[in-house]
C-alpha cells in the first residue's frame, strides 16, 4: 500500500525541520596543548558541554587537546586567521603582540594564587583582554592554573645563586628571562609538549612552571625538587576569532557567553583546590618541596628588580594598580 498524501506531508515537513536544525548547527574548533587532564584541559571541556546546553546543541565546540591541531607557537596566529575558532593560551604567548600581558610573570608581585586570582578577574584581567579586540580576535575569559614555582632537577634552587649555570625552560617571557640573565642562568624556551624530552636529554635541567601542569604532563618523573617562590601566575586566555563568533545568532552568542561566565566560575573554583592536590601528588611521587621563608626572600629582591625593569611601561602601569 502506498503512503498517504498525509504521510508524506509530515515527513516531507520532518526532513524540512531536520535539514532546518542541521543547517543552522555551527562547530567552533577549539586548540589547546595541554593534556584533557590538565586544568586547561578541564575547563575546554567543561566549556564545550556549557555551550552545547546553553544553545541547545545549535552550536558544538570540538575540542583539539594536546597540540593535535595547531602547535602552541601557532595558535594566536591561526585564530586570527581564522583557521581555527577558539584558543586558551599560556599568557605568556600574548607578550609576542601586546607585552602588557607579562604582568602575569612579574616575581613576587602576588601574595598567593587566590590573590592573583582574584585581580585577574577585574579591571586589570578585563584591559587586558580588551587589547586583543583590534587584532581580530575577542578576548573572553581568563583561566587559572596556578603559581610559577621553579622546578629542578640534580639538586634544589633555594637561593638566586644556585641558579647560575642552569637551562631553566621558561615560556616566552622578557621579565623572566630578564630575571635569569641577571643570575647566570640560561633561558631556554621551548613548546611544552616538548619539554618532558628537552629534560630527560640534559636540554633543560630546570623549568619555570605551574605544579598544575607538571603534575598532569608528569615532569616529575624527570624533576626531583620544587621552589614554592611565586615568580608567576600561570594562566590562559580564552580568545575567539571574530568572525566566527559573527556567525551566531543573537540566541546562539547569549548562550555562548552564558557558558564562557560560567566556565569562568568553574575554573576559578577549581583551581586553588587543583594546586593543592597536584603539590601534594607531586610530593608523593617524590618531588621534594623547598619554602622560601620571610627571612629569605630579601634574597630574591634583586632578582625580581631584573625582571621589573624588563617590563613594558603598559605593563608597568598594571603591576602598579596590582600593588594599590
Amino acid at each position: 500500500m502506498f503512503p498517504s498524501f498525509k504521510h508524506l506531508a509530515v515527513a516531507a515537513g520532518l526532513c524540512t525541520i531536520f535539514a532546518s536544525v542541521h543547517a543552522s548547527q555551527i562547530t567552533l574548533k577549539f586548540a589547546h596543548e595541554a593534556p584533557e587532564s590538565a586544568i586547561k584541559g578541564q575547563s575546554a571541556n567543561y566549556f564545550a558541554e556549557r555551550v552545547k546546553e546553553h544553545t541547545n546543541g545549535s552550536v558544538i565546540v570540538d575540542v583539539y587537546p594536546g597540540g593535535q591541531l595547531v602547535p602552541t607557537t601557532d595558535e594566536i596566529r591561526a585564530v586570527a586567521r581564522g583557521q581555527v575558532d577558539i584558543i586558551a593560551p599560556y599568557t605568556s604567548y600574548f607578550s609576542s603582540i601586546d607585552r602588557a600581558w607579562d604582568v602575569f610573570y612579574q616575581p613576587l608581585l602576588f601574595a598567593d594564587p587566590a590573590d592573583a586570582v582574584q585581580t585577574f578577574a577585574g579591571p586589570v584581567g578585563n584591559e587586558l583582554l580588551s587589547r586583543l579586540s583590534s587584532r581580530g580576535m575577542v578576548g573572553l575569559s581568563i583561566w587559572h592554573d596556578g603559581p610559577v614555582y621553579l622546578f629542578s632537577k640534580g639538586k634544589p634552587i633555594e637561593t638566586p645563586e644556585d641558579m647560575a649555570g642552569r637551562k631553566i625552560r621558561v615560556a616566552p617571557s622578557r621579565p623572566l628571562e630578564a630575571g635569569l640573565d641577571a643570575v647566570n642562568a640560561t633561558a631556554v624556551s621551548i613548546p611544552a609538549t616538548e619539554v618532558y624530552l628537552a629534560l630527560q636529554q640534559g636540554v633543560a635541567d630546570s623549568v619555570l612552571t605551574t605544579p598544575t601542569y607538571a603534575g598532569p604532563a608528569k615532569w616529575d618523573e624527570v624533576l626531583e625538587y620544587g621552589n614554592k617562590l611565586m615568580f608567576g601566575q600561570g594562566g590562559y586566555a580564552l580568545v575567539a576569532n571574530q568572525k566566527s563568533l559573527e556567525r551566531l545568532s543573537d540566541e546562539q552568542k547569549e548562550g555562548f557567553m552564558r557558558a564562557v561566565k560560567e566556565t569562568e566560575s568553574w575554573n576559578h573554583d577549581k583551581v586553588l583546590e587543583n594546586i593543592r592536590h597536584w603539590e601534594d601528588q607531586l610530593a608523593a611521587n617524590g618531588l621534594k618541596w623547598t619554602e622560601t621563608s620571610q627571612d629569605d626572600l630579601a634574597k630574591w629582591v634583586d632578582f625580581a628588580a631584573a625582571a621589573e625593569k624588563a617590563q613594558s611601561k603598559d605593563a608597568i602601569v598594571l603591576i602598579e594598580q596590582v600593588r594599590q
